[in-house]
């Protein structure tokens, strides 16, 4: 999991989406979201990691 939350962080950056957005984007509060994006081993839940990939596809 940890590898799949270090892509979507890549993904985010090359598209210069920033972390408010992509919470606006997903609707979820942009402070969990940022704590949540840190670059480190902890989890994010699937459910999370699942929306923002939806949203960076587009």
């Amino acid at each position: 999991m940890e590898q799949r939350k270090l892509q979507i962080i890549e993904k985010m950056e090359e598209k210069g989406m920033s972390v408010a957005a992509a919470a606006d984007a997903i609707s979820f509060n942009p402070m969990i979201l940022g704590l949540y994006l840190a670059r480190d081993p902890y989890p994010v839940p699937t459910r999370i990691l699942d929306k923002l990939e939806g949203v960076l596809a587009n």
